[in-house]
């Protein structure tokens, strides 16, 4: 079910959920306490150590400049209870209050970055905020939960060193979503009468690149009596706190024998299956004259996942997701108001045309970047190899139907990130590869907002009626490198892409080679700037690997330098061909790109 977030891209926030087959029932007594599964529930937080001094990285810390070879992670299982108390219903809607009567307690574990950092984490506590109580609204026929703030205390040795190395830091309670998070709670129904509770939270907590005038500092892990530990300066690191529990046994179908094998404490990279990842949105719009019109506009994506996994701890293994351009796609990201969050380059996708049944719509300069406040940080239960719970992933999506949606509506919505969530998980693939799925979603109320007509003008624009939303859409299928198959892919194609231009392409790709031995050549037959003809120089790049289920290397991507008809410049193809499938973009696809038009709606 969906939840209300802290900050999302339209201010008209998410829609009514559609009611439940049957209405949520209250506990006898309106009150309960239920213990949570150590499976599905953990702490943990993630520690960027960062040395930002400048006052143009102030509070965020966003500069590249990030110490000990990446984030610190350390996670904890949990154990404890519940209580939930009800307030007698309104109209359908009750006011609830959630306690922690036991606090809920973890296992000491460490914080480990990939280099170096190691500091032992003793102690792990988490109890209710002192003279706070968390609290939220429920709505009994559809299960919704809005208001939801939740108020609680991480305890642990690092917080308390942390607070010795810096006097001045005024500590508290941490809050979900906060000013920068999210918070998600949800309520089902179990045979016994009582009400089942998942809970998953993060927040950001900058420190600044000072604390009241002294320096920020981290703690290392060589410390004397009272948690007074050595510490070095660290201006613009932060704290990603994240919560995750619920009251349900954690039940999935056990991998083995084919689990995956996870490395810890190190950076892997996958490269996207471009055929099963995807940036879509699925528009519902009502339209003054025009009725209801559905359509969904896709955008097939290149480019690559880095993942840096966390130390195990118990049954679990934490991680963290990152999205990068293509291999060999060397530019610094445009300047734009997200420079200043320090968001990087990730995927881009084709283009392609929304179809509505009396509209229609071309989209370019498709984009998606990860959020670099909200971290893409997730735990494997590592006897089925699932996140568990939903996994969250706020990601910034860009396209220029979506560019045109947020003009013609002159401020009213913000510049935020996309909170994607749904189900992800691991596998090892047929050719012995880590494969990485995740199918994330999220819902927006369009009503009242402004449409943009075809044309552009703002004169015939409509306003969208009730019942008016947007189901944004983020896909994601990537596979580990590995070592070079020893074969080479050739084909060629006579296609009209999905926006309906014809294209041609013929392709000799040796896998894992690099240099000038390949071939490649991508002529675009459409009168408009994306016309042309692309001739590859040289390879870059190149990897084969095997669609989930198949043995063989089947699947090429690759990268190459070469010319473009309309220019003297040098210019970057980046290619994937799988069967009847392709994905050519030149330059990003800011120049031209084109695939295949999807068949059907393609899946993790």
């Amino acid at each position: 079910m969906r939840r209300t977030l802290s900050l999302l891209m339209f201010v008209s926030g998410l829609h009514a959920l559609p009611p439940l087959s049957t209405p949520l029932r209250l506990p006898p007594g309106n009150r309960q306490v239920l213990e949570i599964d150590p499976r599905a529930s953990y702490m943990a937080d993630v520690l960027r150590i960062a040395d930002c001094p400048e006052d143009e990285f102030n509070p965020f810390g966003t500069c590249a400049n990030e110490l000990f070879g990446g984030p610190a992670t350390y996670l904890t299982p949990l154990r404890g209870s519940v209580e939930v108390r009800f307030d007698a219903p309104d109209r359908g809607i009750v006011h609830f209050y959630l306690e922690h009567p036991r606090n809920l307690t973890g296992r000491d574990t460490r914080f480990l970055a990939p280099q170096l950092y190691r500091l032992p984490v003793r102690e792990n506590y988490i109890f209710d905020g002192i003279g706070k109580i968390s609290e939220g609204d429920l709505n009994l026929a559809t299960g919704e939960v809005t208001n939801l703030r939740y108020d609680v205390q991480f305890y642990n040795s690092f917080y308390l060193a942390l607070g010795e190395a810096n006097p001045r830091l005024r500590g508290g309670s941490f809050q979900f979503p906060g000013l920068y998070g999210s918070a998600d709670l949800e309520f089902s129904q179990r045979a016994d009468g009582l009400l089942d509770v998942s809970f998953r939270g993060s927040t950001f907590l900058p420190l600044g690149n000072a604390i009241q005038g002294d320096p920020v500092r981290v703690p290392l892990a060589m410390c004397g009596a009272g948690l007074r530990c050595a510490n070095i300066q660290a201006p613009g690191s932060s704290l990603h706190p994240q919560l995750v529990y619920s009251t349900k046994a954690f039940t999935a179908p056990s991998c083995a024998p084919g689990c995956p094998a996870f490395e810890e404490n190190r950076m892997s990279l996958y490269t996207v299956n471009a055929s099963h990842s995807t940036v879509a949105d699925r528009f519902h719009l009502v339209l003054p004259g025009l009725g209801a019109q559905s359509g969904l506009a896709v955008g097939h994506l290149q480019g690559r996942v880095q993942v840096l996994f966390g130390e195990r701890q118990g049954g679990m293994q934490p991680f963290i997701l990152s999205l990068a351009p293509p291999e060999g796609f060397m530019a610094p990201p445009p300047e734009s108001p997200l420079s200043l969050l320090g968001v990087k380059l990730g995927l881009f996708g084709n283009s392609g045309q929304l179809r509505l049944p009396r509209l229609t719509y071309d989209f370019t300069d498709v984009f998606v970047a990860s959020d670099p406040l909200e971290l893409a940080f997730g735990v494997i239960d590592l006897e089925s190899a699932q996140v568990i719970g939903k996994f969250n992933f706020r990601a910034f999506f860009l396209q220029s139907l979506l560019l045109a949606v947020i003009d013609q509506n002159n401020g009213r919505i913000l510049p935020a990130s996309f909170a994607y969530r749904g189900p992800a998980s691991f596998e090892r693939g047929a050719d012995g590869r880590t494969v990485f799925r995740f199918d994330g979603q999220t819902f927006l109320d369009f009503n009242g907002l402004t449409w943009p007509h075809p044309s552009g003008e703002r004169a015939q624009a409509f306003i969208a009626q009730a019942g008016s939303e947007l189901n944004p859409i983020f896909r994601l299928q990537a596979m580990e490198d590995a070592a070079a198959a020893s074969r080479e892919l050739s084909g060629s194609g006579d296609l009209v892409s999905q926006n309906g231009e014809r294209f041609t392409y013929r392709y000799r790709i040796p896998c894992g080679a690099a240099g000038s031995d390949g071939e490649f050549e991508y002529v675009n037959q459409s009168s408009t700037d994306r016309g042309g003809t692309f001739k590859m120089e040289n390879l870059a790049s190149a990897a084969c690997f095997a669609q989930r289920g198949s043995g063989t290397a089947d699947t090429v991507a690759f990268s190459g330098l070469g010319t473009w008809s309309k220019d003297d410049d040098r210019h970057l193809a980046s290619v994937q061909v799988m069967g009847r499938f392709v994905s050519i973009l030149i330059d990003g696809g800011q120049l031209s790109n084109a695939s295949s038009p999807p068949e059907g709606e393609p899946l993790p």
